[in-house]
């Protein structure tokens, strides 16, 4: 699952038997408080293995009209070690039709059941040991809309079973049928195991229109024409995987096929989008190449398959074989040079050897998947693109993750939670990629990969927790790896690290005091093994220390004093960091240490605080020309006192980047700084050139900068930027529309058409400011009509929430726009005047009337 960015549901249902008690509930702890009142804590261990699933066969068909699945499961199991005769399934929303046991003649023994919306408990006709199994038939209708509905940052809606404009009368999109399984919300729409802990084989037949495409799980055995004008594929994935790793989707797609090795690859996408499939995805052979090579493990499965599916309520899913992505991957050329997707690419496919191949046992080493996943970006751009711009991906990576600790900093492997939803976060991913990256770093990278080839062989098809992680890399290493797994992987929180040196003519010795400085209250005091470059005489020497006390002093003697001490040379250490270098050491860092790390820290060190004319600031004019885009993106960032207070040096270097650098998101940032620190007049025309820029971004940026300085020449622009479809332009415009009277409802409809992900906030954003400003009716009544319909189409319950929020905000604005329109009734003489006005102000109270309903009926 790529979260993105965390990244980021529903109670845990265990699973009984007859001749051992179901457990419903995770286990309590007992925790002693200072005043010795017991408090009970939920323990949430892995599920108890009662039944083991061995194969599911479906056969599925949809009542579109009712956004239903039509099913009928043949499930095969046993029991994992306790003779039973009773099986508890989670089923959760549907209709039961029919039970039975199925024999080898294919004959329906019925069945005696119980069934409470979320579980089925069946009674079999006997009772059967461990080494016997047993197939069970269940014909159900899944009714995913009768759900009540969870969700949470990272997946935003539990339902299972997704129907797209499945009555076909919205223009805007295709009607398409998919399903998100993860955490374990298959049970939507097929009997089974809630368990990632479960593996099994699985066919699945189904049956839908002719003109529609169908993608599942495995490879597609057959598709046969049915006399009604439907047509049933037979797929069938042979390899074991978690049942929440399932999938279905159809729709009207185009299908890109390629080859790797002896194995399909294939892209389903938008037929509009056919033509940029291969420039979007066609990484994904060399990837999985790169990956197989490194990890010495090949990827094992039948096929890999990457679809782009409407309204998809995650960032990407690693459903085993049939990766599902959002609309965000369908981009043409321009939208494709203002960011690709690689990194979510990389991240599902790593998937299928972390997650897929080895399966976390529980929610609570989610990130053993994850943190997985998310390292895979790293070493996929390490490898394709070089370490420079993968350390500025991990940067960012322990960025979001020390943002996010200031809220919440719990374990990584987390056996307490209020939800399982609650791991999907910073944590798991970021802090989970990290934590690898460190334990390369100390263990050296043959480890570290040796270590990752013997996890994999030894739990393939399987699942594993995270000290069967520690014991692999203990084989490998022979070291005893407690230390490291308890304090990053069992403990929460990150070290807080004070460095200061002294240097002493005298004794010839520099000294550096690194202090840990973490609340000690709830956060442990750490081991840090760590490297220190020591630069002097112009030679570098490379120290190895370990920290392992709160205020600790490590010595050395030089002939010389040094130039520079770099502490944690690689720049691996995940921590918060105060260190007191001088403005010129960090210069001297800047210009001779080896790392994009070592140039970013001192430019955003020195940036943070420098004056003009002074090394510091001709350091910082330097970084405009660095040969990384992660230093002259710095560089922008802290521009304003040289901006401010020596132009002149400055204005030259930013304009080369506005006109000229490579990334639109750099020439975007340089128009920003002349917007912001020079006058307009100064640079128009170079504004309006960029409106004619390759890079939606840069043009968006362009038009907002002319819309602030010069309204007349934007209203004559914009028209022209609505020809375009990208949500970039699409924002701004709907920002620049906000304050207008102009009717902008077509702009506003057409917009949303064009919207994903952020870009949908920011439109309903612009459009519910547009309304509350907006002083006609017609146009607010149509305004709110549009956004009402967008809740009604909205699969995701966090979007729908934004909208709520949007039309209570209109509602509160409408009291005065009724009294406006009572006192033009009462004022106007012109009786034609006063109709369309009495008009208007009934369907202004119809649609208060509505919106108050609304509003009060609010998902909970």
């Amino acid at each position: 699952m790529f979260n993105k960015y965390f990244i980021p549901l529903i109670c845990i249902i265990l699973l009984g038997c007859s001749t051992k008690p179901p457990i419903h509930n995770p286990v309590p702890t007992i925790v002693l408080k200072k005043d010795s009142v017991p408090e009970k804590i939920n323990y949430r261990q892995s599920y108890t293995k009662y039944f083991d699933l061995i194969h599911t066969r479906l056969n599925v068909s949809f009542n579109w009209k009712k956004k239903e699945l039509i099913g009928q499961a043949a499930i095969i199991l046993r029991p994992h070690f306790y003779s039973s005769d009773s099986i508890t399934l989670n089923a959760k929303g549907m209709e039961i039709k029919e039970v039975a046991l199925l024999s080898s003649y294919g004959k329906h023994i019925p069945l005696k059941f119980e069934y409470d919306s979320l579980l089925i408990k069946i009674h079999l006709d006997r009772t059967y040991s461990k080494e016997e199994s047993y197939t069970l038939f269940i014909s159900y209708i899944s009714k995913p809309e009768q759900l009540s509905e969870g969700g949470s940052s990272a997946i935003r809606s539990n339902k299972g079973l997704y129907f797209i404009n499945a009555d076909s009368l919205d223009n805007e999109k295709p009607t398409e049928v998919w399903t998100q399984g993860e955490t374990e919300s298959n049970s939507v729409w097929f009997p089974t195991i809630d368990d990632p802990g479960q593996k099994m084989t699985q066919e699945i037949y189904i049956t839908v229109d002719t003109a529609l495409t169908t993608l599942s799980n495995g490879l597609l055995i057959s598709s046969t024409n049915n006399s009604d004008g439907t047509k049933t594929d037979y797929w069938k994935q042979s390899l074991p995987a978690s049942p929440y790793l399932t999938m279905i989707a159809a729709g009207k797609f185009s299908v890109v096929k390629e080859r790797w090795k002896n194995i399909e690859v294939s892209y389903y996408v938008d037929p509009p989008y056919e033509k940029y499939a291969q420039m979007v995805f066609g990484k994904t052979p060399e990837m999985m190449t790169y990956f197989s090579d490194l990890l010495g493990v090949p990827f094992v499965w039948e096929k890999y398959a990457q679809i782009v599916v409407h309204d998809y309520i995650s960032g990407a899913m690693e459903n085993t074989t049939a990766v599902v992505h959002g609309t965000n991957m369908q981009q043409n050329y321009r939208k494709y040079i203002d960011g690709n997707f690689e990194n979510y690419i990389a991240h599902e496919l790593f998937h299928h050897w972390f997650g897929d191949l080895v399966t976390c046992e529980s929610w609570s080493n989610i990130t053993l998947n994850e943190g997985f996943a998310n390292y895979s970006e790293y070493l996929w751009n390490e490898y394709k693109y070089g370490r420079e711009t993968a350390d500025y991906i991990n940067n960012n990576v322990m960025t979001r993750y020390l943002y996010s600790a200031t809220q919440n900093d719990p374990p990584l492997i987390r056996y307490e939670y209020e939800d399982r939803e609650d791991v999907y976060d910073a944590i798991s991913y970021n802090k989970g990629g990290r934590i690898l990256h460190m334990l390369r770093k100390y263990v050296g990278d043959s480890a570290f990969f040796a270590s990752l080839h013997l996890y994999l062989n030894q739990h393939m098809f399987s699942t594993a927790e995270a000290d069967d992680l520690r014991l692999a890399f203990e084989k490998t290493t022979g070291e005893d790896l407690n230390w490291f797994f308890n304090q990053w992987f069992f403990k929460g929180g990150h070290p807080s690290l004070k460095i200061d040196y002294e240097w002493s003519d005298s004794l010839s010795r520099e000294t550096v005091t690194i202090s840990q400085k973490q609340n000690f209250a709830n956060n442990i005091l750490y081991k840090l093994p760590l490297d220190i470059d020591l630069y002097f005489n112009g030679k570098i020497e490379r120290k190895k220390i370990i920290v392992e006390d709160a205020i600790q002093k490590f010595y050395f003697t030089l002939p010389v004093k040094p130039d520079l001490v770099n502490v944690d040379a690689e720049k691996s250490l995940l921590c918060n960091k105060t260190d007191n270098k001088t403005s010129a050491e960090f210069i001297f860092q800047y210009k001779n240490a080896p790392l994009f790390l070592d140039r970013l820290e001192a430019i955003d060190k020195i940036g943070s605080s420098y004056s003009i004319n002074t090394p510091e600031s001709a350091l910082l004019l330097k970084a405009l020309s660095d040969k990384s885009y992660g230093i002259r993106l710095s560089a922008l960032n802290n521009i304003a006192e040289l901006a401010l207070n020596d132009s002149a040096s400055v204005k030259t270097e930013i304009i080369k980047i506005a006109v000229s650098d490579s990334l639109s998101d750099l020439r975007e940032k340089a128009l920003a700084c002349l917007g912001k620190y020079f006058s307009y007049s100064e640079f128009s025309q170079l504004y309006e050139n960029a409106l004619n820029d390759s890079s939606y971004k840069v043009v968006a940026r362009s038009f907002q900068i002319i819309g602030e300085k010069d309204l007349q020449k934007a209203n004559k622009i914009a028209p022209l930027l609505e020809k375009d479809s990208s949500d970039v332009i699409y924002s701004r415009l709907a920002e620049f529309y906000s304050t207008s009277d102009d009717n902008k409802i077509d702009f506003y409809k057409k917009a949303f058409k064009y919207s994903n992900g952020f870009s949908r906030y920011q439109i309903l954003k612009y459009l519910t400011k547009y309304l509350i400003a907006n002083s006609n009716p017609s146009i607010v009544i149509a305004g709110t009509n549009i956004i009402m319909e967008r809740n009604k189409k909205s699969p995701s319950k966090r979007f729908r929430t934004a909208i709520f929020n949007s039309l209570n905000e209109i509602e509160t604005s409408f009291k005065n726009k009724i009294q406006s329109c009572e006192s033009e009734i009462e004022k106007s003489s012109d009786s034609k005047i006063k109709k369309e006005k009495i008009n208007q102000l009934s369907e202004l109270k119809s649609l208060q009337n509505k919106l108050h309903e609304s509003n009060s009926t609010k998902d909970k």
